[in-house]
């Protein structure tokens, strides 16, 4: 457990217990089951010490997303602004810029993050998906809505839960229906096969304009 103190305070020291300080004007705190706990966005900022940059991107990119914290991209930059020079601090700059709302899970930010960083354009997220006569068809993860392209993460509760797994085909199958390719990424598209699953996303994109 991490537990800040503001100084003057001493610094909790405990088995168990992370204890860090803090100056007064820093701290942004709000209440939590009865305890008072760091706000969502000045949380990213504590963690810039802890964390790596892409850890920081899909812990920003859930805490932006999630209503219950509701946090904007706007707050983590105040918070960020608010920190002055602390450690982290040029790690916290760089994940800033890749924070998107939208995303639905950590592999979901990897992936974008992956996409990106292999020089291609950055897919939209949470696209919801229409069909002619205008209905709602599906929301889908990450998107090229120009060139008809989805692109999903796979985590393993879409193929051990049987009715997430039949909802799935169903939307897959709605989709193809209308023209829209679908590129289904799981752990190992993110790992040891990234290169590959990269490779097929551009030459699809190439081949769609």
């Amino acid at each position: 457990m991490h537990i800040t103190s503001p100084i003057p305070a001493a610094q909790p020291r405990r088995t168990g217990v992370v204890g860090h300080r803090i100056t007064a004007d820093r701290a942004a705190v709000a209440e939590r089951w009865g305890m008072p706990v760091s706000t969502p966005a000045a949380l990213w900022v504590d963690c810039g010490a802890l964390l790596s940059i892409d850890q920081l991107v899909a812990l920003g990119d859930a805490i932006v997303t999630i209503r219950r914290c509701a946090t904007t991209i706007d707050d983590l930059r105040g918070a960020l602004d608010r920190a002055g020079a602390r450690a982290g601090v040029r790690k916290l700059r760089v994940a800033l810029e890749l924070v998107r709302v939208g995303a639905g899970s950590p592999r979901e930010t990897l992936a974008r993050l992956t996409i990106v960083r292999a020089g291609l354009p950055e897919p939209e997220l949470q696209v919801d998906v229409l069909d002619q006569a205008g209905r709602f068809v599906g929301r889908v993860d990450m998107a090229y809505p120009q060139q008809r392209i989805v692109i999903e993460y796979e985590g393993d509760q879409h193929r051990t839960d049987a009715e997430q797994w039949g909802r799935d085909l169903r939307r897959y199958r709605d989709l193809e229906q209308l023209g829209w390719a679908v590129v289904r990424w799981t752990k190992s598209d993110l790992g040891v096969h990234v290169s590959g699953a990269v490779d097929h996303l551009r030459e699809l994109l190439v081949r769609r304009g």
